[in-house]
């Protein structure tokens, strides 16, 4: 009897053990728009802290008391979803899109992120913003389309390169462009840039065809970019591109062709005119120099006028020479489309700029495959590639100041373009346009590849294993050749040039994730490793003496010449972040990130960049409930972290160096660089506070932004003794401060059925200064630039130009006492900068029925641009330049108020640098308007079509200023960090008006 009842209380025992543990659900989650599995879903048993997240596949288990309950799915971009769990052991999920919500699915570093809980300062472009915008770079989208980026051009022509400020400039020496990240993988401008004879700067994403593109997000704060560590000083750009889905195939199909012409050209003064003024400049000059006009100089002379017969000159047009109309063409074709098993894009694309100079054109060819695997149960692999050809032709010296443009604005009209016996004119200082677009060889062809392979395998519930393997491969052939009568050639019977170049960036990452929570506590925890190598290798071959000009390689040069360069670095990774979520009230992310470098000695060669961000959901609190109808949603949040910078020194900086050298003939070695084992991380901290709002059912939503971002340890080259052997050395010196604020406002002002208005207005200002510099130092030709503590970045060095004396015509200056002078030599002093004091865009998207019109400002207001074009058309008399139109201005005679001094070499040459080049280069510009009409589902639906949408659009279509140069928004040195906001000839950006449309199968 006792052992059946101690049986009997075992089993009972055993029953209720069983009843305890309750039962094992299981189940799938799939999206309803194409029932794709949907990874890293939330589902939680409503009410306990129990859940789990969805794997690679979209599945799930889950245990649950035996009474059941109730499942809770949540995912990013969808609607949340409740089901009762009954007696059910498998419940499949099927979620619906939230459309509103969705649109506030961010990327993050490493991740994507609801906009909801982001603690971060970050900008969102959508592919819908920038599509059909006729633009060969990528990276001129993002132009006052999000607050706190700043872009600047260095050319019109097609291909010119760009440079991007986000948050201000935060290096001297080196980059401030940010860092691009496509599709996962962090790309850097490579070492292409600027070789060969002419140079030019290419984006890092110049071959990313637009198209492709399905939203760039941009990262300003350190707690954004700090997972990117020593390569986010600068800011981080993500771009993702557009892939398959579980779908059926959908084809697209897309053209546009459009005109460009330049919409402005300088003001010059015909050839008549131009005797006109040379007889006037000559005239003053005798009088100053010998005291009368019936003066006879030294050699007994008389004066003599240069012309005899103004009205009798020829006018020659020599913009006409150079400049056209361009043809812009653009095909996009893709496929994409999927199953369970495998999801695919497939894309192409060819792009076709004639430039507005003659002899200019670019054509890119693109080919982009994305493709992401199934094979089994939690395993998830994939790849994106992109294949892309650039050639480019250009003109020989397109960006040199003595090249064929500013020579088509700065010849002297009077002048033809040949001699009598059909040779071209030849000049003293600029080389003949005409030739130069005539007989002008340089062609450039690259070849990239940009590909990753990625594996991603699920391997608990809710941890995830990502490794992916990147390669980034350029390769540059470039030819030119200066004919006996151009540059290099003159007296060498030809001059040729090839080089070849090659870069190859290779990055291995390792993600290991894991999120977890429960109703009230969301964790997502990363930790990750990253190497990277970049090798470049160049080979340079130049020619002279020529058989003729028909021979154009180096091959057929009877003297040849080779040199050839190769050189690498690398760096290695160690990173976390830790984001957790309470309540989507209280929100918390914090990153560690450890970079070594090569470039650094070993005990610098380790950096540590962390981060801290916190965000208070403050519309999540119970005491805000009922305020919903006017402030929907309302988040406050602040963050602190550090980046770096190694991008300021050479590979082997560090290092003592030697080149190679020869005395009587006789080969060697000398030092070349005294090595600098000090030398570390340039090294930024950015403090951010920001607030988002959103009222009245978001119809209107807010961003403001306040930072701070000090750079500290500036690579800089400073002076050393003499005695050392050399004249300066790379250190850690200087400090470097920028400051500022951001606003971005969203307005959906009509919501109907048939009408809708939006509005996107975005304004930011920054002010930078130096705070700690070894010694006031001035750069760029003649000193045009002087970098001084307590001043800012780009500030303009000058003789300060107050006014021109009304009996003499004698410019005036005022010395550093303020006081006015007719001194040429007073001390030239800091008279302005090129920073604008705000800058941001407004665009206005407005639908009704099937019509769509959108038209997007671009605006800068407060930067003084430099019109270095007036320096050469606002001259004394030299017969080597024309006149610009400003010149009829001059001052004539007693009584004339203007500030353009009389004419006279002594006023011209002994002022090289007046103030009085500095203009207001504030401007507002129309940068696209586009009117679109989409046809009717009811009639394309006959024929098998998705959708058809027909558009014209037009580009740079007015712009308002008072700058009298060509274009307030280019700049000729936006290559270079340490110069900005300067004009000299450089080719305008053209306007554009064109007509497409895009085709859905």
């Amino acid at each position: 009897m006792k052992h059946t009842l101690l049986l009997f209380f075992l089993c009972c025992s055993t029953l209720a053990n069983v009843m305890a543990q309750g039962r094992t659900i299981s189940g799938k989650v799939t999206g309803s728009e194409d029932n794709s599995a949907l990874v890293g879903v939330s589902v939680i048993l409503k009410g306990t802290t129990t859940g789990i997240t969805t794997g690679v596949d979209g599945d799930f288990q889950l245990n649950v008391p035996a009474e059941g309950g109730t499942l809770m799915f949540k995912y990013i971009g969808y609607q949340p979803l409740e089901l009762p769990i009954g007696n059910q052991t498998v419940i499949n999920a099927r979620m619906v899109l939230d459309t509103k919500t969705l649109q506030e699915v961010v990327i993050t570093g490493y991740g994507e992120q609801d906009r909801k809980t982001l603690t971060s300062a970050q900008t969102s472009v959508s592919a819908k913003a920038i599509e059909n915008l006729p633009t060969a770079g990528t990276d001129q989208l993002l132009q006052g389309r999000a607050s706190g980026v700043q872009v600047s051009s260095n050319s019109g022509t097609p291909g010119g390169g760009v440079s991007v400020r986000i948050r201000g400039t935060s290096s001297i020496n080196g980059s401030s462009d940010p860092l691009y990240v496509v599709d996962g993988i962090p790309i850097q401008a490579n070492n292409l840039s600027g070789v060969g004879v002419g140079g030019g700067t290419t984006s890092p994403i110049a071959d990313i065809n637009p198209a492709d593109i399905e939203s760039m997000e941009i990262l300003k704060d350190a707690s954004a970019t700090a997972i990117y560590g020593a390569r986010a000083a600068n800011g981080v750009v993500l771009i993702t591109t557009k892939r398959g889905g579980n779908r059926k195939a959908k084809i697209n199909f897309g053209y546009y062709y459009g005109t460009q012409e330049a919409a402005r050209l300088p003001d010059v003064v015909d050839g008549p005119t131009n005797e006109l003024l040379q007889n006037e400049a000559a005239t003053n000059n005798w009088i100053d120099s010998y005291g009368s006009i019936t003066a006879l100089n030294p050699k007994g002379e008389p004066f003599k006028l240069p012309y005899a017969n103004p009205a009798a000159a020829i006018n020659t047009d020599w913009s006409d020479a150079i400049f056209r109309t361009g043809i812009i063409q653009n095909y996009d074709i893709g496929v994409s489309g999927g199953n369970e098993n495998i999801q695919y894009l497939v894309s192409a694309n060819n792009f076709d700029q004639e430039g507005i100079l003659k002899a200019i054109d670019f054509n890119r060819k693109t080919a982009r495959i994305n493709l992401d695997f199934f094979p089994v149960d939690k395993l998830k692999v994939g790849t994106s590639m992109l294949y892309a050809n650039t050639k480019r032709n250009r003109l020989r010296n397109d960006d040199s100041i003595f090249g064929a443009v500013p020579g088509a604005f700065s010849i002297p009209t009077n002048l033809p373009y040949y001699n009598p016996d059909g040779s071209y004119t030849k000049f003293s200082i600029f080389e003949n346009p005409l030739a130069a677009v005539e007989q002008g060889y340089h062609k450039m062809n690259t070849d990239r590849f940009l590909g990753s392979v990625y594996g991603e395998y699920e391997i608990l519930q809710g941890l995830r294993l990502r490794s992916s393997f990147s390669i980034d491969f350029t390769n540059l052939r470039e030819n030119l050749y200066d004919n006996s009568f151009l540059n290099n050639g003159v007296g060498t019977n030809g001059y040729g040039q090839s080089i070849s170049a090659t870069d190859n960036n290779w990055i291995q990452e390792n993600v290991l994730s894991y999120q977890f929570g429960n109703e009230s506590h969301d964790f997502n925890v990363l930790v990750g490793t990253t190497l990277q190598e970049s090798v470049f290798d160049r080979t340079i071959a130049t020619g002279t003496q020529f058989p003729s000009n028909d021979f154009k390689k180096v091959i057929s040069a009877a003297v040849q010449n080779a040199s050839a360069e190769a050189t690498s670095w690398g760096i290695a990774s160690l990173f976390t972040r830790i984001n957790y979520d309470y309540k989507d009230r209280y929100v918390a992310t914090v990153n560690v990130r450890r970079d070594a470098s090569s470039r650094f000695s070993e005990d610098n060669r380790w950096g540590t960049f962390p981060s801290l961000a916190l965000g208070w959901v403050v519309s999540e609190e119970p005491f805000f409930k009922g305020m919903e109808s006017r402030v929907n949603s309302l988040k406050v949040r602040a963050s602190y972290g550090l980046t770096g910078n190694q991008s300021g020194i050479a590979n082997f900086q560090s290092l003592g160096t030697w080149s190679a050298t020869s005395y009587a003939d006789l080969p060697g070695i000398s030092p070349f660089q005294l090595a600098n084992p000090d030398l570390k991380w340039e090294t930024t901290a950015q403090f951010n506070v920001g607030v988002d709002v959103g009222l009245f059912k978001d119809r209107l939503s807010i961003t403001a932004d306040y930072y701070t971002k000090n750079t500290t340890d500036l690579l800089l080259a400073v002076p050393l003794p003499k005695t050392s052997g050399f004249s300066s050395q790379v250190q850690n010196f200087g400090e470097l401060q920028n400051k500022g604020v951001e606003l971005g406002i969203n307005v959906a002002a009509i919501q109907k059925e048939d009408f809708n208005w939006n509005i996107n207005f975005n304004i930011a200002g920054n002010r930078n200064k130096m705070t700690k510099l070894a010694a006031p130092f001035n750069v760029y030709n003649r000193d045009i630039f002087r970098y001084e503590e307590g001043y800012p970045m780009y500030s303009f060095y000058f003789h300060e130009q107050t006014g021109v004396d009304p009996q003499t015509g004698a410019p005036i200056f005022a010395d550093v006492n303020g006081d006015d002078t007719f001194d040429p030599n007073v001390d030239r002093k800091i008279v302005g900068d090129a920073n604008p004091d705000f800058f941001g865009g407004l665009t206005n998207t407005i639908n009704y029925k099937n019509f769509d019109l959108s038209f997007f400002f671009q605006y800068s207001y407060g930067n003084e641009q430099l019109n270095w074009n007036r320096f050469f058309g606002e001259h004394g008399g030299t017969r080597n330049f024309g006149f610009m139109g400003s010149q009829l201005d001059r001052w004539q005679k007693p009584g004339d108020n203007t500030m353009i001094p009389r004419m006279s070499q002594a006023n011209y040459a002994a002022n090289l640098r007046p103030s009085r080049f500095l203009e207001d280069g504030s401007y507002a510009r129309l940068k696209n308007i586009t009117l679109g009409y989409t046809l009717p589902s009811s009639i394309i639906s006959k024929v098998g079509l998705s959708s058809v949408r027909v558009y014209l659009s037009g580009q740079n279509v007015l712009t308002f200023t008072d700058y009298s140069g060509l274009d307030p928004e280019i700049t000729a040195t936006a290559s270079n960090a340490l110069t900005q906001g300067i004009e000299f000839y450089s080719v305008p950006q053209p306007r554009v008006f064109m007509g497409g449309f895009n085709v859905t199968f």
